[in-house]
């Protein structure tokens, strides 16, 4: 499989890393002082599930030169999706696959409404903890990294094996190369449960500023972390999204099985004062707290606070 990775730090740096050290065809899309470095240096990783550095990769700052893809992994930031969008456009085939792996849970309505065919497009998530230590360099800590697939319509599993680049095959190639990978028959379910976990712990973090070991371990500050997770899980199920009281009680103990030394992407951003996914991860779900008429009081704090703090940067 060719896979196209359109955002290369982080996320799409790891997973596109671990894919290419395995042998698989990988074009890495990158910008600015990421892109010089991958074009001069190659790409590293730094694991603790095992460090590797690839000198030759193929990366390209546009899409221009790429004239087809199997798989195209969005691992761009959520205001970045729409530029993306545009870009990947002309590569897509019948077959291709273009799998959203962003923080948010309205990135597959936005391909939708940008005309990109519901047959071209699946359902995914990726749980990691990582962030580009140095231009060419990603740094992963953490949990080991993962990730979800899942159609986003309902499809005749007899059907399933005649489909090419499903998410069962796109899921066997990735675990050939050691990625963590599990398929869904609901990923918007799937999608929502990662939302509830990192958009309401960086809404939280990001207003407190502290790394997740000092938030869980002040006993005010843990009760605002599950009150706020309470709160976006009562989105969700306005949303007809079935959000259970044992899904909120896995995302906290997930949370606590942090390393302490954690934070989120959003936080980080925010805190060194560059564009951030407050948006899609705060202002969205704000949003559906009025549609709804439902009393979020932590994540209206958090909204204030931030709104204020973003306003003056």
């Amino acid at each position: 499989m060719h896979f196209v990775i359109m955002g290369s730090g982080a996320v799409g740096g790891y997973f596109g890393a671990r894919l290419s050290q395995a042998g698989e065809k990988v074009t890495f899309v990158a910008r600015n002082k990421q892109y010089q470095a991958m074009k001069e240096k190659g790409l590293k990783i730094e694991s603790v599930f095992g460090d590797v550095q690839l000198l030759q990769i193929n990366v390209v700052d546009n899409l221009s030169e790429v004239k087809a893809a199997d798989v195209i992994l969005i691992a761009v930031k959520s205001f970045q999706l729409s530029e993306a969008i545009a870009q990947l456009k002309p590569i897509i085939n019948k077959t291709t696959r273009i799998i959203p792996l962003l923080n948010g849970v309205n990135s597959i309505a936005e391909l939708q409404s940008a005309s990109i065919a519901d047959e071209n497009i699946l359902g995914g998530l990726a749980k990691i903890i990582s962030q580009v230590k140095a231009p060419g360099i990603i740094s992963h800590t953490g949990t080991k990294p993962h990730i979800t697939l899942g159609y986003i319509q309902p499809i005749d599993e007899n059907k399933m094996t005649d489909d090419k680049n499903s998410p069962q095959e796109i899921a066997e190639v990735f675990l050939a190369a050691g990625i963590s990978v599990g398929v869904t028959k609901n990923i918007n379910t799937a999608l929502w449960r990662k939302f509830i976990f990192v958009a309401a712990w960086g809404a939280l973090a990001s207003v407190v500023r502290v790394p997740v070991g000092a938030l869980r371990s002040n006993s005010s500050s843990l009760l605002l972390l599950e009150n706020i997770i309470n709160e976006y899980a009562q989105l969700a199920n306005a949303e007809n999204i079935s959000i259970t009281e044992k899904m909120i009680s896995e995302t906290v103990r997930f949370i606590e099985a942090l390393p302490a030394n954690s934070e989120t992407s959003m936080q980080r951003d925010i805190e060194s004062g560059v564009m951030s996914e407050f948006k899609a991860l705060v202002e969205y779900p704000k949003q559906l707290s009025q549609k709804h008429s439902i009393e979020t009081p932590t994540l209206d704090f958090c909204h204030a606070c931030l709104s204020a703090r973003l306003d003056n940067i």
